[in-house]
């Protein structure tokens, strides 16, 4: 009987790799959703064809909040989305972020989850925060600004939710960092996991 318990558990672990390995390279319901609403009406996520892209173990270092890289083909447009989670204030911060491949710019980012704190960073899926990553360069990395933006690659933070803002910036600095390496055989500085230099409640 033990060892009938022990060959199941086997059985179960090895399933779970397998599933866990095959759903990597699959898009999510929530990141089919998230593209999108991304795109409008403009395209269809039902008749592109998205194919995932492997990481380069050089990459995941370098980025380690990208999660998976996909490219999509929708009609005559080439478009790379990322899924990205970096560190936020209280925990990771689901990201999907679409880089349309023509321009070279973010088409936009939606977050799919977050656990930051609700007084301070409730406005993280609002769209008036969202809508300052659209058409980004993805040519050089983001910087936060607090008040005001001076630069084409500025982007303004939430009020008192530093913390949070910078753990998005990260995600899609990530993401360009790893769309201008990996799909554009170019150069670029590493970007944190975590918003450095701050405190936060993770342990």
């Amino acid at each position: 009987m033990r060892k009938y318990i022990i060959v199941m558990l086997a059985a179960a672990v090895m399933a779970l790799i397998i599933t866990g390995c095959s759903d990597s390279k699959k898009m999510t319901d929530r990141q089919k959703e998230a593209f999108q609403e991304l795109l409008g009406s403009d395209q269809s996520i039902a008749g592109a064809n998205v194919k995932a892209i492997e990481l380069p173990e050089e990459a995941a270092k370098k980025f380690p909040a990208v999660k998976k890289v996909f490219e999509i083909t929708a009609g005559s447009r080439k478009y790379y989305a990322f899924a990205a989670s970096p560190r936020g204030y209280r925990s990771t911060i689901d990201l999907f972020i679409l880089i349309d491949g023509a321009q070279k710019e973010v088409t936009g980012i939606k977050v799919l989850r977050h656990d930051e704190t609700p007084e301070y960073a409730g406005s993280l899926t609002r769209e008036w925060f969202l809508n300052r990553f659209r058409n980004k360069s993805a040519g050089a990395y983001l910087n936060r600004v607090v008040l005001e933006a001076s630069q084409p690659n500025d982007v303004i933070q939430i009020t008192c939710a530093t913390v949070s803002s910078q753990a998005v910036i990260n995600g899609v600095n990530a993401a360009m960092g790893t769309y201008r390496e990996v799909i554009l055989g170019e150069e670029a500085p590493p970007v944190p996991l975590a918003v450095e230099e701050f405190v936060t409640e993770i342990r």
